[in-house]
């Protein structure tokens, strides 16, 4: 008995892999309240044919019950062959609302797909048409809560085509995919914390390329020939060229002692990682001290990514990825 329904149970595994339905290769059905009305409408249909014989009655329920048949096979249809993966996208924030963008592709070559919808956890979007052998971006809105490494809920595909009696779904294998998110960035007022000024920043006796005059000097080798003074090498007879006091540079420290309380760390985390964003847009070059290792600006070209995902990751190494 048991190889007897061996055989229509690799059938139907086969025929379900030609129209590759997502990540089990299923497709899960609900009636709308449409459909279930329209259902109860054919039964109602049905049993009036049975009790009267009336040939027009069994014509009408066979032409309601066609319909039923066709949306089940057309939405499975229009579910099949799409392919969805979440494209790189900009830094991503906890609790603060992030854009991820997705490509969608339709692998059916000459039938297009209509009316779909891409949901991922909560969150819905809504893609009209979608021609065969094509892709379309979409983005959709996540909030997440927590900073490291998350991982992206699970995605789901579904359609009321044609009809709207039945809502089709399937779910959707993103892979392994995973979204590194920074810790919450509040505004701050950098007057309002407490950091070291760092050495050099009051220092105006380095010689560069700044506003301010420091002295006039006789050419030497390698000095630059645009700050050449001609007024006073034609007085003097020598090349003289002006020595401008180089830029000031303002500079600070943070030093990142964690907490021991888990919210307090979290907390201080985010005041950190605020700070460390601020001063860098108002111009300070930012160096962090942490129990480890340290981190400056100027090493790295000014941008705050290896400093947030260094806080990002902190704490969760079981996240951490090479």
């Amino acid at each position: 008995m048991r190889g007897a329904l061996t055989i229509p149970a690799a059938r139907r595994v086969f025929q379900m892999s030609l129209l590759k339905l997502g990540k089990d290769n299923w497709a899960r059905t609900r009636p709308t309240k449409e459909g279930l009305a329209f259902i109860a409408l054919s039964l109602f249909i049905g049993f009036a044919a049975v009790n009267t014989g009336n040939n027009l009655l069994y014509l009408t329920f066979g032409i309601m019950m066609s319909f039923v048949a066709a949306s089940g096979i057309l939405s499975m249809i229009n579910l099949s062959s799409i392919e969805v993966k979440l494209l790189p996208g900009g830094d991503v924030f906890a609790l603060t609302p992030a854009t991820l963008r997705f490509s969608l592709l339709n692998g059916k070559s000459v039938i297009p797909s209509y009316s779909l919808n891409l949901e991922i956890g909560e969150k819905t979007v809504f893609i009209p048409y979608l021609p065969p052998k094509s892709v379309h971006g979409t983005p959709l809105k996540r909030v997440f809560t927590e900073r490291g490494w998350n991982k992206i809920p699970e995605a789901r595909l579904s359609t009321r085509f044609p009809f709207g009696f039945f809502r089709k779904w399937i779910r959707i294998d993103l892979g392994d995919v995973e979204v590194l998110v920074y810790p919450k960035i509040d505004p701050v007022d950098p007057g309002d914390e407490i950091f070291r000024e760092g050495p050099g920043e009051s220092e105006s006796g380095k010689t560069g390329f700044g506003f301010d005059l420091r002295s006039i000097k006789e050419f030497r080798q390698g000095d630059n020939p645009r700050l050449i003074h001609w007024k006073m090498t034609a007085k003097t007879g020598r090349i003289m060229v002006r020595e401008m006091e180089d830029e000031e540079i303002k500079g600070a420290v943070i030093e990142f002692r964690p907490e021991t309380d888990k919210t307090r760390l979290e907390h201080q985390i985010s005041r950190i990682a605020s700070l460390l964003v601020e001063l860098l847009n108002r111009g300070f070059e930012v160096e962090l001290i942490t129990p480890d290792t340290a981190f400056s600006s100027s090493r790295t070209g000014g941008s705050p990514r290896p400093v947030l995902r260094y806080l990002a990751l902190f704490g969760a190494e079981e996240r951490i990825r090479a």
